[in-house]
């Protein structure tokens, strides 16, 4: 790996560990654009699980956050939630920001077909059984990119200038069970999980089979 690429790794995740995370050995705290953009050339996007959103009109519990109703319809099932998402200001050399948020969940949901495109998304190994619904399920996030274009790779991009909002977020709120990457945009009604590393898929699946 050249110099270059080693700066830009170790400057990305000091950014991630101001957010309140650990680092782990196996993360280079990269998106797969900034995996690319760092020498990854190679780099083969994985499949992706992308959901309808607009802002709700009901109000969020936190001032400087947005409130978004989502929908995956999938083989006849529509599975219906929410996700509220707050953070600072972009900051640092490569510009990043910490934020928090959650999943609450949506009475009458019907999550069966968006689970089973999530293990796929996700690397699980299992659909998760007897799982409890809960009311909400909160996470941290690193903000790693704002107004973002995606390319014709599957990846993204600040040029030119897009509507696209990329994070990392980390499950549950106060640990680092579970990763997963969360971009959202607004704009374009649109929402996207994918995935940071396989060892959490069955972790974040349950998870999210519990409020989705």
């Amino acid at each position: 790996m050249s110099s270059k690429a080693l700066l830009v790794l170790s400057i990305a995740s000091l950014s991630l560990n101001s957010c309140g995370k650990p680092p782990t050995t196996n993360d280079p705290s990269l998106t797969p654009s900034q995996k690319t953009a760092a020498g990854s050339q190679n780099y083969e996007e994985p499949p992706t699980v992308i959901f309808d959103l607009r802002v709700s009109a009901d109000r969020p519990d936190v001032g400087n956050a947005v409130l978004y109703d989502c929908t995956y319809r999938a083989r006849g099932k529509t599975a219906k939630f929410r996700i509220q998402f707050g953070h600072g200001p972009l900051q640092g050399e490569i510009p990043m920001a910490c934020g928090e948020g959650k999943f609450i969940s949506v009475a009458g949901s019907d999550n069966g077909a968006m689970i089973e495109d999530l293990k796929l998304a996700l690397g699980a190994k299992r659909i998760p059984e007897k799982v409890k619904r809960v009311k909400e399920v909160s996470f941290a996030m690193a903000v790693l990119g704002e107004r973002q274009t995606r390319n014709s790779g599957g990846g993204s991009s600040s040029k030119p200038v897009g509507n696209w909002i990329t994070t990392k977020i980390f499950l549950p709120k106060d640990g680092d069970d579970g990763e997963v990457y969360l971009n959202l945009n607004p704009v374009l009604g649109k929402g996207e999980f994918s995935i940071k590393d396989s060892d959490y898929g069955d972790y974040v699946l349950k998870l999210l089979s519990g409020v989705l």
